[in-house]
């Protein structure tokens, strides 16, 4: 629940530290006090959109803070766990900050989060019902997430199978309507695809195979220096007096005295491996100098294949690599495109088989939809009875545009309304007053509160419209939902504030030149005086503070 809730700088607060416990907890005060100022400091620490305008005037930044008890949340610290947020402690501190620039910021557990995150969170957490909330039921379009709230537990698989039926449907739906060409589009790509494919493999094109061509037209572009070169070379290595013949002689010579010293020896040998490498050297220059015969034809030859990779080149790729990349990627695409039609038909049948088993699984959760809208309206209507209208008929209407898959299932669905007898049920938006419409909607959160596992619940000035013996009908329906949950309330009913189990006054005064909003916890003794005052008996009015005593003292019996 929620423990605790600081706020600083929001709108005529300065600084409110508010501890809360369980149970029923009212506040009340004079119009214009700033009672909705604390709801508007609860929404921001939940993740509401945040405006300039309640930060206080004159301060650069306003701030709420909120201290929750999750100790028995076991969903919401796993998901502080996934989201790095785990805390050894058993609380969570969420922490929330505006400034003048229209910049917020979020903290969990002193760590700084989206504020989708936050949202998350908080969902999990607190719900507030705010004082126009009930208009929301004249648009039918909230209808159906009232009846899905209700049996959420089994609905929301049931939905989440059928939503994810539905994203593959809709995959292969796309596939089909954006994946193929028409039959004239794919035979014209099919040409192109054959005449490039053609092209390339007629090429046949070895890696690499340019830069041994660059090389061979360096050396044939060279030819008449390199045969120049290669004859002076062969000339100081093997002729008359070259040098294979001068090492011979000097080879001879030391070996011819070897034997008279080491020194000799070593020095022969080394000289011999000399001369066998110079020898070989000379063959090999040999052998290019007889290689070197100039041919014109050839020159001709590698520069035609030349012209033509680089043509390839200038086509489909940098470097004869990326030509045959694309050979292989236009060989893919055109077996793709000839297996097209055993594809689309392929994808016809996956996409019926979908929509057969979305339907079932749609129909599935449609009947689990009305078996929660027949059990929410007729808990409803007794709760409706409890509050005043004895002859009211609530009723779910189910219908289906047609049965394409969609996100969320098939249903539209209708909440009508007979508010008296003999009336036939016709949708909320014809028949409902707006008190009437409070009322409904407090009915149907009292049902829905039943099974739901959101721990506090808000509700900011939800009597509109109501008074007398249904405004203690009212009450005394949140102190039955406060057994089971955390349960605030900003009302201006002493009917309801009678059933309070804490009860705090807001109230404004000035201080330093400035108006500013304070809260403070009423004592037994205060209470009656409170709602003395919200009856609008004159101060210090005894009758009026006497029956306000018994108010509460009824109020607090009616439960036993």
């Amino acid at each position: 629940m929620l423990e605790r809730l600081l706020i600083e700088n929001i709108a005529l607060i300065e600084r409110l530290d508010l501890e809360l416990g369980g149970g029923f907890t009212v506040l009340t005060g004079e119009t214009g006090a700033g009672k909705s100022i604390i709801i508007d400091g609860i929404n921001l620490v939940l993740g509401a959109r945040g405006s300039r305008e309640l930060i206080s005037y004159g301060k650069q930044k306003c701030r709420a803070e909120a201290v929750f008890d999750i100790s028995d949340k076991p969903e919401v610290k796993e998901l502080l766990k996934d989201l790095g947020l785990e805390s050894e402690d058993v609380g969570l501190i969420i922490m929330r900050e505006l400034n003048a620039a229209g910049k917020s910021l979020c903290r969990v557990n002193g760590v700084m989060i989206p504020l989708a995150s936050l949202k998350q969170i908080t969902d999990h957490l607190v719900d507030v019902h705010g004082q126009h909330e009930h208009q929301s039921l004249l648009d039918e379009k909230n209808h159906l997430g009232v009846i899905d709230a209700y049996m959420s537990d089994v609905i929301d698989p049931l939905r989440g199978a059928a939503d994810a039926l539905h994203a593959e449907y809709s995959a292969v739906k796309t596939k089909l309507n954006s994946g193929f060409l028409s039959e004239a589009e794919r035979e014209r790509r099919l040409d192109i695809l054959r005449y490039q494919i053609n092209e390339i493999e007629k090429a046949a094109l070895v890696p690499d195979e340019d830069e041994r061509i660059k090389e061979e037209l360096r050396i044939l572009n060279n030819s008449e220096r390199i045969s120049e070169s290669l004859n002076t070379a062969s000339d100081a290595l093997s002729g008359e007096s070259g040098a294979v013949g001068s090492l011979k002689k000097a080879v001879d010579e030391l070996n011819s005295i070897a034997s008279l010293s080491s020194a000799y020896e070593e020095l022969a040998a080394r000289l011999s491996d000399l001369y066998y490498e110079v020898e070989d050297a000379s063959y090999s220059v040999r052998d290019l100098r007889l290689e070197s015969d100039f041919d014109p034809k050839r020159i001709d030859e590698l520069e035609n294949r030349l012209d033509a990779i680089e043509s390839l080149e200038h086509k489909y790729g940098r470097s004869i690599k990326e030509v045959l990349e694309f050979a292989e990627s236009a060989r893919a695409e055109y077996e793709q495109l000839t297996g097209d039609a055993s594809q689309r038909e392929a994808l016809e049948k996956k996409k019926a088989e979908l929509r057969g088993e979305y339907l079932k699984a749609a129909a599935r959760l449609t009947e689990a939809r009305k078996a929660s809208a027949d059990k929410l309206c007729k808990l409803a209507e007794e709760q409706l009875k409890a509050l005043g209208m004895k002859k009211a008929k609530l009723s779910a209407q189910f219908s289906s545009p047609d049965d394409e898959p969609r996100e969320n299932g098939l249903d539209e669905v209708s909440l009508l309304l007979s508010a008296n007898e003999g009336e036939p049920l016709k949708p909320l938006s014809k028949v409902a007053s707006g008190g009437e419409l409070s009322r409904i909607m407090l009915a149907l959160k009292t049902v829905i509160t039943d099974a739901d596992r959101i721990p506090t619940l808000i509700f900011d000035e939800v009597d509109t419209g109501i008074s007398g013996t249904t405004a203690n009908t009212v009450g005394l329906r949140m102190k039955r939902i406060a057994n089971k949950h955390q349960v605030l309330c900003v009302t201006h009913l002493p009917q309801i504030a009678a059933f309070a189990d804490s009860h705090y006054l807001v109230a404004k005064h000035e201080a330093d030149g400035r108006t500013v909003t304070s809260v403070k916890k009423l004592t037994e003794a205060e209470r009656p005086y409170e709602l003395a005052r919200i009856m609008g008996a004159e101060e210090e009015s005894e009758a009026a503070v006497s029956h306000a005593a018994e108010l509460i003292r009824r109020a607090q019996t009616a439960l036993d």
